[in-house]
């Protein structure tokens, strides 16, 4: 290769990071096919790592860059470990660290000071042609594949298991979901809160790569090409010896670290009260539990030795928008679980709970544990309709001792009915009011996960005790059975005078269950109270109840409710 005299020679790399390029370049894409936010923050970082002339050996590295925040830095790190995972990259001698781009060789680049600009083009053609004869075979093709249990991956198991175990090599839409779903984090139906993606959008990207191929236009059927067959192999190979959640949780065979595992999951709203609020140990049942004198009780009572029962969760149908649809993204999150006991079945009150089941009579007592599950916009529209008053004095009223009020988040919680600031201030109340334990999950997936860990807590709590109960409402230690637990938690079971004028008082500004039951404990019903009234003068109702003691913590029902009461029944008359 001849030189141009005069011209001086700089070496400089065509792509010095590709693998960060095309990372970027795809999630611009798909930023810009959103119309995300993203997409002016992506545009800047690729232009600024496109014109950086060094490789980069990490994303902490992209940091030194315009466009480059933090959560794009832990992005490309991300994907940089799943690649070198995948394609085994190991350290070598290369003085940035592991070589994992492979960089092709400099291109010669010629740079004038003096000489014309006709002189530089036809220098510039030299050069080009000599060292880069045909620049479009100069991008190194790096192999695409899915992370692991991403809507990609699913997708390519899933036509794997139907290729292996089928004769027919393509699949329709809803028969593919129904394969492939066992093997995603994400629902294939229900898209992501405020976006349309789903699990099943990562599709076109397959048929992009090259990896499935779509027939077919009304009924369109899918099926793996060659390279789709190859990447799939070798996802299954690669990533079969990765432990999924069920794996994690229900599959350690160390008690000890399953147990400490569990507890650091279960994390509770900040409260000043021990971890074992939630999960407190119930103590053994002794053989003198029930005094001798009682020996009429004991023959009533149910009782279950040590190891004779299994620990079922139970999940209210109405969660879910229909048992028999395989893609209810309730059903989904569940099934990733197959070593958790679990069953559907229409709950009076409350969203989840747990029972204790007789191996050989079959016979069921409900554990003192009961779940609400509220989505953020959900939880908006029960305040705003009054639900959420009535609900809690039902789960309060329900008769098991630990109440966990379970919220996942929507999306960014912009769109919920209420300001946020006004919801956190409603669960606040709830934990310190009405003493309800409140665990905030992120999705739907971490909720399964979180109930998931709590029902092997339960399983490591009552192994090893003897459980006793009855067709009555639960005292001490003693259980209620599932059929009386559901009967006695009926909604539209008739009410007592006193549970109404509950209902009553609670719609009052400022009364939460704790208070209205301190009120009632002392005025049974709404003429009691009235008749009280008329032994006062206006200041003395108006601080009648003020000085009534409330909630665990016996803190005063407090001036301002008092008032609002005495307003409210000052002018009843009675008949």
């Amino acid at each position: 290769m001849s030189l141009v005299e005069g011209k001086r020679i700089t070496f400089k790399r065509a792509r010095p990071n590709p693998l960060f390029q095309d990372w970027l370049e795809e999630l611009f894409e798909q930023a810009h096919k959103k119309k995300s936010k993203l997409e002016s923050i992506l545009k800047e970082a690729l232009d600024s790592i496109s014109k950086y002339p060094l490789p980069l050996q990490s994303g902490a590295e992209c940091a030194i860059l315009k466009g480059f925040d933090k959560r794009l830095c832990l992005f490309l790190d991300k994907r940089l470990e799943e690649y070198k995972i995948l394609n085994k990259v190991t350290s070598n001698s290369s003085p940035n660290g592991i070589n994992i781009f492979n960089s092709p060789p400099p291109k010669i680049c010629a740079v004038t000071s003096l000489s014309s600009p006709i002189e530089e083009n036809k220098s510039s053609e030299v050069h080009s042609s000599a060292v880069n004869p045909n620049p479009k075979h100069r991008k190194n093709k790096i192999k695409y594949k899915p992370a692991f249990r991403s809507g990609g991956y699913a997708i390519l198991m899933g036509l794997l298991d139907h290729t292996t175990c089928s004769s027919t090599q393509s699949l329709q839409k809803e028969e593919l979901i129904n394969i492939a779903q066992k093997y995603c984090e994400e629902s294939f139906t229900r898209p992501k809160p405020e976006t349309f993606y789903t699990a099943w959008s990562n599709m076109s990207r397959l048929i992009s790569k090259g990896l499935v191929k779509k027939t077919g236009s009304r009924k369109s059927q899918y099926s793996l090409t060659d390279l789709g067959i190859t990447v799939a192999n070798e996802l299954f190979l690669d990533t079969q010896n990765m432990p999924t959640v069920n794996d994690i949780i229900f599959n350690d065979k160390s008690y000890g670290t399953a147990s400490e595992n569990v507890e650091n999951e279960v994390i509770v709203l900040e409260d000043n009260s021990s971890k074992t609020d939630i999960f407190e140990n119930i103590s053994l049942i002794k053989n003198n539990f029930i005094d001798e004198q009682s020996a009429d009780l004991d023959q009533q009572l149910m009782v279950m030795d040590a190891g004779t029962f299994d620990i079922i969760l139970l999940i209210d149908k109405n969660e879910t928008s229909g048992i028999s649809k395989k893609n209810d993204p309730t059903v989904a999150q569940f099934n990733k679980f197959p070593d958790l006991k679990h069953e559907y079945r229409s709950l009076k009150v409350g969203d989840f709970t747990w029972v204790a089941r007789h191996k050989t009579s079959n016979e069921e007592l409900v554990l003192p544990y009961v779940v609400e599950r509220k989505r953020m916009d959900d939880l908006g529209a029960s305040i705003k309709d009054g639900r959420f008053h009535e609900q809690k004095f039902r789960l309060r009223k329900c008769g098991l001792k630990h109440v966990i009020y379970m919220v996942e988040s929507y999306g960014k919680n912009k769109y919920v009915g209420l300001p946020v600031q006004t919801l956190m201030q409603g669960l606040a109340n709830t934990r310190v009011q009405d003493d309800f334990k409140v665990h905030v999950t992120d999705s739907l997936t971490h909720s399964a996960r979180f109930l998931a860990m709590m029902t092997l807590r339960l399983t490591f709590e009552f192994k090893n005790k003897i459980l006793k109960g009855h067709n009555k409402e639960s005292c001490n230690d003693i259980l209620m059975t599932f059929e009386f637990f559901n009967k006695s938690s009926i909604k539209n079971k008739p009410l007592s005078v006193t549970d109404t004028f509950i209902k009553l008082i609670l719609q009052l500004k400022g009364v939460s269950v704790e208070k209205a039951l301190a009120i009632t404990n002392v005025y049974k019903t709404p003429i009691a109270l009235i008749k009280a009234y008329e032994l006062c003068t206006e200041k003395e109702g108006e601080i009648l109840l003020a000085n009534l003691k409330c909630g665990l913590t016996s803190r005063n029902v407090g001036p301002s409710v008092s008032k609002t009461m005495y307003q409210f029944f000052k002018f009843k008359n009675i008949n």
